[in-house]
């Protein structure tokens, strides 16, 4: 069991280092604008969210941690874009769900592709055990989700 003093030297190492990681992925959506429409990194995650599964207006706003009204505005956006649509509920028709497009499928499909090349550059410099190092911290990390 670990400690509270090592928990948050933990939390301190994560989000110290995510800023660069924002920026690196942001940088890389807005450079390959010739490959994949404008995507912001909001926009990239919630379509990775939506890509896992479909997902109701209040799974996506707890999710992205965002108000409900908020994940509506977000969800708006990619609808208009063409990438993500609505449904009902094949189990409750009350509900409606938001799910990937083709459209939407393909631009996920590029966009995870150039976060992961720019990711891989920043990572260039690292040796082989710091990046098994990094990759079994970060899949216990994953694990969690």
């Amino acid at each position: 069991m670990s400690t509270s003093k090592e928990r948050l030297a933990a939390a301190r190492a994560l989000l110290a280092a995510n800023p660069l990681i924002m920026r690196t992925v942001g940088r890389a959506m807005r450079d390959s604008a010739a490959e994949i429409a404008p995507l912001l990194p909001q926009q990239y995650r919630l379509l990775n969210v939506i890509g896992r599964r479909p997902r109701t207006l209040g799974a996506i706003a707890r999710i992205q941690g965002v108000t409900p009204a908020t994940a509506t505005t977000l969800v708006n956006t990619l609808v208009s874009r063409g990438w993500v649509k609505r449904e009902h509920d094949t189990e409750d028709r009350r509900r409606v769900v938001v799910t990937l497009t083709d459209q939407g499928t393909k631009v996920l499909a590029v966009s995870q592709r150039v976060a992961e090349t720019a990711m891989s550059d920043l990572l260039e410099p690292l040796t082989t055990d710091q990046l098994a190092r990094l990759v079994d911290g970060l899949s216990v990390l994953s694990d969690l989700s």
